[in-house]
């Protein structure tokens, strides 16, 4: 596994953000398809926004812990054509492909109701990568 710095992860969530921002910028008619498009990216935006906070102000742990409650939150709505629901999902497998775990993995520790913790002791990987830095 390739090892993320706290700098690096932070750089590449405003990255994300930028790319969140520049699809908000939607031109042409305001169809229904649009306005979907455009909500779907304020979500990610938020969401990325969200993160790189909490990066900025505690620990990356604390942020990954953040994250996978937030993944948990929304994974648990049952309306799965919110473009706002699933940009925040898609923000949100982002960041966790980032550090090394796969929307699979994610999803299967979603169903099986598992902490974080118990996430990161099943993929050794992350708990010997990056995330140990901190």
């Amino acid at each position: 596994m390739i090892q993320v710095g706290r700098d690096d992860l932070l750089r590449a969530l405003k990255g994300f953000k930028g790319l969140a921002k520049q699809d908000l910028l939607i031109r042409g008619e305001l169809t229904q398809e649009n306005l979907s498009k455009k909500t779907h990216a304020e979500a990610r935006r938020e969401t990325y926004l969200q993160l790189i906070e909490r990066l900025e102000t505690s620990s990356t742990e604390a942020a990954c812990v953040f994250a996978f409650d937030e993944y948990h939150k929304f994974s648990n709505q049952n309306d799965n054509f919110d473009p706002a629901i699933k940009g925040h999902q898609q923000a949100l497998e982002m960041f966790f492909k980032l550090i090394g775990i796969e929307p699979e993995q994610l999803r299967s520790s979603i169903q099986e109701n598992l902490v974080f913790e118990k996430l990161i002791s099943l993929n050794s990987q992350i708990s010997h990568g990056y995330y140990a830095q901190n």
